[in-house]
C-alpha cells in the first residue's frame, strides 16, 4: 500500500518529440545545443573515441559555480543555498550537515534557508529530484523516438555523460546519496530505472533483444555509466566521462547483446 506521507509525486509531462525537448530550460533538462537538429540523428555519425580536449564542459569559475542554481535561478539566495548544500552533502553526507553549516557556506543567515525550504530534508530532496527528473526525461525522449535501439542507447549514454560532466557536484550527489530517498516518486516508471526498463521492454516486444527481466537488464545497462561515475568519485577514474562515450556505448550494447 502506498504511503502518501513518504512519497513525492513528480510532475507528469506529456509525450514530447526530440525537437520539443530542445526548447526546454537547461536547469532540469538537456541544454538545447546538446541535440542535433534532427533529434537522435547525431548517433548515426561514425564512431570515434572522444578526446578530453574535444569536450567543452563549460565549467564555471569557483565563484560562478557557487551562484549556480539547481532548481533556483542562478545568483539568487535560493541558488546559493542549493549550491552550498550540494557541496556539503556531497562531501559529508546529508546526515552529517546542519542548516547552520549550510547557511555559513552560503554566506546567509540560517533563517534565510527556512524562507525557501521547510528544512534540510526538503532541501536535500529538492536537489535529488532535480537530477532524478532530468535523467528520467532524457530516457523518455529516447524511448519516444523512432530510432533503432542502438541509436537510443548511444543517445542516452552521450547525454548521461554530458550531464555528469557539466555539473559533477550534482551528479556525484546523485550517485552517493540516492539511497537516502527510496521513494522519490509514486510510480517506479517515474525514475531512470523505470524509464529504462520500459524502453528495453519495448525492444524485447519488437524482437530487438532477448526477452529477460527488463529491470535486471536496465540496472545492468545503467550501471555501465553509473559504476564508472562512482569510480570517479573515489578517484579511480580521471577526466570527463564524455571522453569514454563510445566505450560505454559498446559495453551497454554488449550487456544487451544488441551489437
Amino acid at each position: 500500500m502506498k504511503k502518501a506521507m513518504t512519497t513525492m509525486r513528480t510532475q507528469k509531462t506529456p509525450p514530447r518529440s526530440p525537437e520539443g525537448f530542445e526548447k526546454t530550460e537547461p536547469v532540469n533538462k538537456i541544454e538545447p545545443e546538446s541535440l542535433e537538429p534532427a533529434g537522435l540523428e547525431m548517433v548515426e555519425k561514425p564512431n570515434r573515441e572522444v578526446r578530453a580536449a574535444d569536450v567543452d564542459l563549460r565549467v564555471p569559475s569557483d565563484k560562478a559555480r557557487n551562484l549556480r542554481g539547481v532548481s533556483a535561478k542562478d545568483g539568487t539566495t535560493k541558488a546559493k543555498i542549493e549550491r552550498a548544500a550540494l557541496h556539503l552533502f556531497a562531501e559529508n553526507g546529508i546526515d552529517g550537515v546542519s542548516t547552520k553549516q549550510i547557511a555559513a557556506a552560503a554566506g546567509i543567515s540560517e533563517g534565510a534557508i527556512y524562507r525557501h525550504f521547510s528544512g534540510k530534508e526538503e532541501l536535500a530532496r529538492t536537489l535529488m529530484l532535480a537530477i532524478h527528473i532530468r535523467l528520467t526525461e532524457l530516457i523518455l525522449v529516447a524511448d519516444e523516438s523512432h530510432e533503432a535501439l542502438e541509436n537510443k542507447i548511444k543517445f542516452i549514454v552521450t547525454h548521461y555523460c554530458r550531464i555528469a560532466d557539466e555539473d559533477w557536484d550534482l551528479f556525484q550527489y546523485h550517485i552517493l546519496h540516492i539511497h537516502h530517498f527510496p521513494r522519490l516518486s509514486d510510480s517506479p516508471l517515474d525514475s531512470p530505472m523505470g524509464a529504462a526498463a520500459a524502453l528495453l521492454q519495448k525492444a524485447m516486444d519488437e524482437g530487438e533483444i532477448e526477452p529477460v527481466d527488463p529491470y535486471i537488464l536496465a540496472a545492468m545497462s545503467l550501471g555501465v555509466v553509473l559504476q564508472a561515475a562512482q569510480a570517479k568519485v573515489f578517484g579511480y577514474v580521471k577526466g570527463p566521462l564524455s571522453a569514454r562515450t563510445d566505450l560505454f556505448t559498446r559495453r551497454v550494447l554488449g550487456v544487451l547483446q544488441a551489437a
